[in-house]
């Protein structure tokens, strides 16, 4: 395989990983919405500092390649998404 078409080859294999990663991440979503609506009815709030410590560490705990800083971050912003479709409309 030249090197033109093994380019190709592996922005294909990329791009297949990208819709993986966004359903993925609908899904999660999903999930963060019925979270949600039971923390609600449970009286409870919707920021938990103690499970997004956890999976925080959780992350430094992994055996990856990938930077778990920058893992992190991304993480973050996640739960940031996540906490934020959960508050209702006003």
């Amino acid at each position: 395989m030249d090197d033109e078409k093994a380019l190709l080859f592996i922005r294909e294999e990329i791009d297949s990983i990208d819709s993986e990663i966004i359903a993925l991440l609908e899904s999660r979503l999903n999930l963060s919405l019925q979270i949600g609506n039971v923390k609600r009815n449970l009286g409870k709030e919707l920021h938990d500092d103690e499970r997004e410590e956890l999976i925080l560490k959780k992350i430094d705990e992994l055996a990856i390649l990938y930077p778990k800083e920058d893992l992190k971050s991304i993480f973050l912003e996640i739960m940031k998404t996540s906490l934020s479709v959960q508050q209702p409309d006003e």
